[in-house]
C-alpha cells in the first residue's frame, strides 16, 4: 500500500473557542492518539485537501510530520474520525490513530462497484446496502479498496460478503452472509382514479327522462 505524507503542528490550546480561532486562522484542529500517545495538533487547510482526495479513507496509510513535537520522525497513522460542519460540510476536526507496522488494526475498506449488472440492463434496479467492509490486518496488508464486478448479476440476484475475494492476510469482520447489493425488479405503480361515492352512484344509474305531463291549458 502506498503512503501519503502530510504536515502538521502541535497545539497547546484546546476547547471550542480555541478550535474556532484556529479555523479562522486557516487551520483545522486534530489529534494523534494511540495507547501511548495523545497529541493535539493543527493542520493547514492545504493538508486537508490531500486527505479529501483520498476520501478520508481509513485504509490509507499516512505519514504525518508534527512540527514542534518530541517526535522527530514522521508518525504512521490512519484516519479514525472526521467531523464535518452540518451546514457547510467543511472539516472541523480530524482524529488520527498511530499504528505499528507489526500490530494488526481494524479499519474500514471501501467497496467499489465495477460494470453494469445484466439485470439493470433488462430494467431492474441496483440496490446497495453495504459500502465498505470492516477488516483486520497488518497496516501494510490493508487493501486500498475491494472492487466488485456486478456485470453477471440478473434480476433477483444478490452479492454477499462471502462472494468477495479477500487477500489471505486479511480477516473480514462482517458476517459472511451479509448482503452487499442486490438487483430487484422495477415495480410499476398502478394509479386508480378516485371517484366520489355519490358521483360513482349517479354514473352507475342512467338518468330517466320522464315525459312532461301536459297542463290543462296545453291540452
Amino acid at each position: 500500500m502506498e503512503k501519503i505524507s502530510i504536515q502538521s503542528i502541535t497545539r497547546e490550546e484546546t476547547g471550542k473557542e480555541a478550535a474556532k480561532r484556529l479555523r479562522r486562522e486557516g487551520f483545522i484542529p486534530g489529534i494523534v492518539y494511540s495507547k501511548d500517545i495523545n497529541m493535539p495538533i493543527k493542520l493547514p487547510r492545504t493538508q486537508i485537501k490531500l486527505l479529501r482526495a483520498q476520501h478520508f479513507s481509513e485504509s490509507t496509510l499516512i505519514e504525518i510530520s508534527i512540527e514542534n513535537s518530541k517526535e522527530k520522525s514522521p508518525l504512521t497513522v490512519v484516519i479514525k474520525g472526521v467531523q464535518f460542519h452540518p451546514l457547510t460540510e467543511e472539516v472541523v476536526h480530524i482524529d488520527f490513530l498511530r499504528v505499528s507496522m507489526t500490530e494488526k488494526i481494524k479499519v474500514k475498506v471501501p467497496l467499489v462497484v465495477k460494470g453494469e449488472a445484466k439485470g439493470v440492463k433488462e430494467g431492474g434496479i441496483l440496490e446497495q446496502m453495504l459500502w465498505d467492509l470492516e477488516i483486520e490486518a497488518l497496516p501494510l496488508d490493508i487493501p486500498e479498496k475491494f472492487e466488485i464486478d456486478i456485470s453477471p448479476l440478473d434480476i433477483g440476484s444478490s452479492l454477499h460478503v462471502k462472494d468477495i475475494q479477500i487477500p489471505e492476510k486479511v480477516h473480514v469482520i462482517n458476517a459472511p452472509g451479509e448482503t452487499i447489493l442486490t438487483v430487484v425488479a422495477k415495480v410499476e405503480e398502478e394509479i386508480e382514479e378516485e371517484v366520489a361515492p355519490e358521483i360513482a352512484e349517479e354514473a352507475a344509474e342512467p338518468e330517466v327522462i320522464k315525459e312532461k305531463k301536459p297542463t290543462e291549458e296545453e291540452s
